[in-house]
């Protein structure tokens, strides 16, 4: 049984998605699962999404503290936790905190560690961080208005949150083979070593990681890595995924909720403006009662339903980096991204209560200030829209489906197609939540 804390909305939309296509049943919840909750029979992973990336330290230890022991409660023997691919959180840093919690609680040695994810452009070696083969300190993350990453050097953004060893494990050594990878993990523990990053280039990278790492109690990265673990799990090559009749979804009602600022959003809501779609900005210096800011834009949404000609509409407080310091410097950064979470919530309530059922989401905070406003604790996971973005289908409440979307995820026209008259991919029931696999 592997279990899973992703410290955000999206990050464990990505891992549990990378789960469900190595071919494990897999549970995932938004948020800590009811105390006693007996999750559905033949699941071999369970995945909990918090939202610890951006809080302080001390709340992100307290929360992943009670997800793990959730997580025992569940059964499960392995613990993964999901940390960012571009190795970002704040300020202060809650990937070492959050580490050291964890291994110690779990008395674990040498915990091996990557944030390398090949398939969505991140690569680690030398024990830097490439995005798209840049080093990550010149990638478009340097210029990030919220968490800018001006040093590549995984070793050294991780010794300035913790105190714990860090050491390295380089790609010569992952080339060799997983025994090679182990013998370092072994010598590593002996020396007090508490953190090994691991280089990885490609997917055969990752699955030699995760056949070194089968039976750690505590391993660490992006969605990658966890992918290599559950092949390693699997065993096998994953079952056939069982397409359900579904009930077509191209005249479904469709919005987009834009909040994160990466480049990569704004460049997809550009992409969302030239094609002529009705866009509506959340300026929460113009009015900063979340509740206001909600109805003035439903009321925008109201005047445009009939028909809505030119596609699906676009609410959004994405902007570029001047632009959002501006907003800051006028609000505070803590109470503008209050306003915008509660705002977005109440539009994406007030949507679906006027007949909206496919809900996109850009950026992790957008996402579960969507997920908290509707309620969803969880839902089953379908086919990827984008690599690591699959199609969501909540298991109570409204009948809708969601798509999470990391900020740098997906390409520049991934939301004009994802909100497009046009039916996503089929979902069913496999790795889904609260129901098991018929």
């Amino acid at each position: 049984m592997l279990g899973v804390i992703a410290d955000d909305v999206t990050g464990a939309s990505d891992v549990a998605l990378a789960l469900r296509e190595s071919g494990l049943r897999t549970v995932l919840y938004f948020g800590l699962p009811a105390e006693g909750l007996e999750p559905p029979g033949g699941h071999e992973a369970v995945v909990i999404a918090l939202k610890s990336r951006m809080a302080t330290p001390a709340r992100a230890v307290a929360d992943s503290l009670e997800a793990l022991r959730r997580l025992r409660g569940h059964g499960v023997r392995q613990v993964y936790f999901k940390f960012c691919s571009t190795f970002d959180s704040t300020a202060d840093g809650n990937i070492g905190p959050v580490l050291d919690a964890l291994a110690d609680a779990l008395d674990a040695p040498a915990v091996l560690l990557t944030p390398s994810s090949p398939r969505h452009g991140r690569t680690q070696y030398e024990g830097h961080l490439f995005v798209h083969g840049q080093p990550l300190a010149e990638s478009p993350m340097r210029h990030h208005p919220v968490t800018p990453m001006t040093d590549s050097s995984l070793p050294r953004l991780l010794r300035a949150q913790t105190n714990r060893p860090v050491g390295l494990v380089r790609w010569q050594t992952v080339h060799a083979g997983a025994e090679a990878v182990r013998t370092t993990m072994v010598d590593a523990a002996a020396r007090g070593v508490r953190y090994l990053l691991a280089d990885a280039l490609d997917e055969n990278d990752l699955r030699t990681l995760g056949r070194a790492a089968a039976g750690a109690p505590l391993v660490a990265g992006a969605a990658g890595l966890a992918g290599g673990l559950a092949r390693t799990a699997r065993g096998q090559a994953p079952d056939a995924y069982d397409e359900d009749e579904d009930e077509p979804m191209s005249a479904w009602p469709a919005a987009v909720l834009c909040g994160s600022c990466s480049a990569r959003t704004l460049e997809q809501l550009a992409a969302l403006r030239a094609l002529g779609r009705p866009v509506h900005r959340l300026d929460p210096v113009a009015t900063p009662d979340p509740a206001a800011l909600a109805d003035n834009a439903l009321d925008w949404y109201d005047a445009l339903a009939p028909g809505m000609p030119r596609g699906a509409p676009v609410f959004h407080s994405s902007a570029p980096p001047e632009e959002l310091r501006a907003t800051q410097r006028e609000l505070g950064a803590e109470r503008a991204a209050t306003v915008l979470e509660e705002a977005t919530g109440r539009i994406a309530a007030g949507l679906v209560t006027r007949g909206v059922r496919r809900l996109i989401a850009a950026g992790g905070e957008t996402s579960g200030a969507v997920i908290a406003a509707l309620r969803v604790t969880g839902g089953w996971v379908g086919r990827a829209a984008a690599p690591g973005v699959p199609w969501i289908r909540p298991t109570s409440g409204p009948g809708i489906v969601l798509l999470l979307k990391s900020g740098n995820f997906g390409g520049p026209d991934f939301l004009a197609t994802a909100s497009a008259p046009a039916p996503p991919p089929v979902l069913h029931p496999y790795g889904r939540t609260e129901g098991a696999r018929s």
